[in-house]
């Protein structure tokens, strides 16, 4: 089963965890593995969808917070589990930021890696999604 979609587009990584998942470590190493072959082992920043997820293991946790492959990571989740099952990342020493809508993590992504002008960050509209 697959437990993730990973995809690298215009320099962004993407993670849209499968509804029902609970992540554990080997997962979360399997994840991690998937997005690094995808942008070629260069460091990027990334979307994470957590909606549907069921849990994190600790170990999956903590190993999260440790792995140095993303520039800066936007998580986007529902309200309110999104917030318990993301809460660990404030301990990442990545720049890290929870959001509720697609749009407005594309917009701090984009901010925070100075590429105001990226396609997937500005042909957004302001609507929630």
């Amino acid at each position: 089963m697959d437990h993730f979609v990973a995809s690298y587009t215009n320099g962004l990584l993407r993670l849209n965890w499968v509804q029902g998942t609970f992540v554990t470590y080997e997962i979360a190493v399997q994840a991690a593995r998937t997005l690094e072959k995808l942008a070629g082992g260069k460091t990027a920043p990334i979307l994470v969808d957590v909606e549907g997820v069921t849990g994190v293991a600790a170990e999956a946790r903590a190993g999260m917070n440790a792995y140095r492959g993303f520039s800066t990571i936007a998580i986007k989740g529902d309200y309110p589990m999104g917030t318990v099952l993301s809460a660990f990342a404030r301990q990442s020493l990545t720049p890290t930021a929870y959001f509720t809508s697609e749009n407005a993590a594309l917009r701090w992504l984009a901010q925070q890696t100075g590429h105001e002008k990226r396609k997937e960050a500005t042909d957004y509209s302001d609507a929630e999604g």
